[in-house]
């Protein structure tokens, strides 16, 4: 299968195009046919500082995180999922989980989820990562119902997210931005936006 893996780690570190074997399911994961995924901060900054970053896979390496896609073959325990099912997740690309920049992945079932119906594959292949990094700030930060809440950078991956959750949380939530077009992103998932 084809896969795009970086040989070398550095500044001028490049994705090469390569022929990699397809993977075998194994017992709690699933096989599944890759229709997107993402490139997140943490992939470029692997790409620049290798095995200098914590869990960093050894070259030549496999990178990407996020995934959308469908269950081609499900392992032996597997019961919440099913071949033909879509399917996202936030499941390899650190230590010796190969990534998701290829055509297949073996997924722990744990990593993964539904994907949502009213969302494309694309756009589900971009929530992962940063969905759980704006999640897991805001329980860790104890955000609920009636609080006031500030985001930084309420336009960007993560901050879009947060805010949205912390108005699900019922939070009355504010937002950093500048500029009209990130107003206007703040604005229409719910917060206050505060310029800088």
């Amino acid at each position: 299968m084809k896969a795009m893996l970086i040989n070398n780690y550095g500044e001028n570190a490049v994705f090469e195009t390569a022929e990699i074997e397809k993977p075998v399911v194994k017992t709690n994961h699933v096989l599944v046919k890759i229709v997107a995924s993402s490139v997140n901060t943490i992939d470029t900054m692997i790409r620049k500082m290798g095995t200098d970053l914590p869990l960093s896979p050894a070259a030549p390496a496999l990178l990407g995180m996020d995934f959308a896609g469908t269950v081609e073959a499900v392992g032996e325990g597997v019961k919440s999922f099913a071949v033909g099912d879509e399917v996202y997740g936030c499941a390899g690309g650190l230590g010796d989980l190969p990534g998701t920049l290829t055509e297949y992945i073996v997924a722990d079932s744990n990593l993964i989820a539904h994907k949502p119906k009213d969302l494309g594959m694309r756009e589900t292949a971009a929530l992962p990562l940063v969905a759980i990094t704006a999640y897991e700030g805001l329980t860790r930060a104890g955000v609920k119902e009636g609080q006031k809440v500030l985001i930084h950078g309420g336009s960007g991956g993560v901050g879009h997210l947060a805010v949205q959750l912390a108005t699900y949380f019922g939070a009355e939530v504010y937002a950093t931005g500048t500029g009209e077009k990130q107003f206007a992103i703040i604005e229409k998932f719910g917060a206050t936006p505060i310029d800088y």
